[in-house]
């Protein structure tokens, strides 16, 4: 399984995309699947929070075997995004036209959604530009975030990234935007990737729309280029608020690539 993981790993390499979740995932030991154990053509890992990837040099030639796989382990949703010379294979038709069934129960159908995933190049004249006006709000301190952070509850935070504070720290950190009503942001390393380290932000639900998110992702950036790393962003094109603040700090849209939700039916959806 080790000599199929490197094989993984070295395809992963040559797809011209921000694949950095896939290989954090496949760095963390996630399952891995493949059309076959030696000489695969496809391969298929799923990160801790959801997200999915499925490349490899021949992914056309095993689409049937790949559908028929993401089909078979359809127990919750999944944010599936394909190697882009992939893209264009009916993903929505084929998947969503198979039955998944799960150990708990009886075959269900699995309902596919197009959307489309953003991928930013970091620019740093642009950032040094705005650099003085990307401050705290008055009354909100930046701090790096420590272990005690490493908790905090919300749909973007480092729990949903790591498996222990210590690795999180380890990987970048964060940082925190606090007052005296504690936590209102956060911004932190959600993958990194050799001198490459993906951004993740989370705003608490009363101190949203206050500028606490872009103050946050700015000291985060800031300490991320102190360390000799670059930045990376990327977002789901519906999410208006990620893409404009990428924006705003400094980040350039470079690529757009198709992401399918695959959700069954009596199925929660995370927004």
């Amino acid at each position: 399984m080790d000599a199929l993981r490197d094989e993984a790993l070295d395809a992963l390499d040559t797809v011209p995309l921000n694949t950095m979740f896939a290989a954090a995932a496949l760095d963390a030991g996630a399952p891995l699947w493949a059309d076959r154990a030696v000489g695969a053509q496809a391969f298929h890992v799923v990160h801790r929070y959801g997200m999915s990837f499925v490349w490899g040099p021949a992914v056309g030639d095993a689409f049937s075997l790949v559908v028929a796989h993401l089909a078979a382990r359809r127990s919750g949703e999944e944010w599936l995004q394909v190697e882009p010379r992939w893209s264009g294979l009916d993903w929505e038709g084929a998947v969503g036209a198979q039955a998944g069934c799960g150990d708990a129960g009886p075959a269900r159908t699995v309902t596919v959604a197009r959307h489309a995933r953003v991928g930013f190049v970091f620019d740093a004249g642009a950032f040094a530009a705005r650099r003085d006006v990307l401050v705290s709000p008055e009354g909100w301190e930046a701090r790096r975030a420590t272990a005690a952070d490493f908790g905090w509850p919300g749909s973007v935070v480092p729990s949903l990234f790591w498996p222990d504070a210590t690795t999180f720290l380890a990987a970048g950190g964060g940082v925190v935007l606090e007052s005296g009503d504690g936590i209102g942001a956060m911004a932190f390393a959600s993958y990194r990737r050799g001198d490459r380290l993906e951004i993740g932000i989370e705003t608490a639900d009363p101190w949203r729309r206050r500028g606490l998110a872009v103050a946050a992702a700015a000291a985060m950036i800031g300490s991320t280029l102190a360390d000799g790393v670059t930045p990376v962003w990327s977002c789901r094109d519906g999410n208006v608020g990620s893409y404009r603040l990428a924006c705003s700090v400094g980040f350039r849209p470079t690529t757009r690539t198709p992401y399918f939700h695959l959700l069954a039916p009596d199925l929660g959806v995370r927004v």
